[in-house]
Order: C-alpha cells, then structure tokens, then sequence
C-alpha cells in the first residue's frame, strides 16, 4: 500500500500538477501513517506501546506486529481503503484548492 501515481489515479487526483501532486502525496503518507498507527496504538496498552516503539526502532516491528495483532495487516488494509474512499469522495474540493 503505497501513495503513488496509480494510488493518485484511483482516487481522482492523477491530473494534479506535479509540484503539488509530490506535495500531496507527501502529506497523504503521513496522514495514512497517523491512521494506522491510531489505529493499531488503540488497543495496546502502555506498555505494550513501549514494546512497540522499542521493536520500530530495532527494525523488528513487522514480527512484533504479527505476535501481538495477528490481523494488523487487515486493519492496515482496512485503514487504507477507507482512506482513498474519503480522498474520493472530497477530490473536487481537493483539487479546487
């Protein structure tokens, strides 16, 4: 799951100039990684927290992830769908911008 050129086309943005398209796409991946991590930090408990930021930093997250929220994968998956649902949905607003 990457914001990219096809991930733009998707949601109807593709015909952005590019200056502002690598902007945008730059700003869509840190707001698609505040989601995830929203989304996955809502149910571990503070020391799970630490363990997960300790495991980020080690490189090791990925398995860390897989031990402890077998399904984050799906949650991902779940979190970006919904996301390029929402950038559809508001691409006229978007691009009038």
């Amino acid at each position: 799951m990457q914001i990219d050129e096809q991930f733009m086309t998707e949601v109807g943005l593709g015909q952005m100039p590019a200056a502002e398209k690598r902007a945008f796409m730059d700003h869509a991946t840190e707001e698609l990684e505040v989601r995830v991590g929203q989304k996955i930090g809502s149910q571990l408990s503070p020391s799970q927290i630490n363990d997960f930021n300790r495991a980020a930093e080690a490189g090791t997250l990925g398995a860390w992830l897989e031990r402890h929220i077998p399904d984050y994968r799906a949650q991902t998956k779940a979190v970006f769908q919904e996301f390029k649902r929402e950038l559809h949905a508001e691409r006229q607003s978007i691009l009038a911008a």
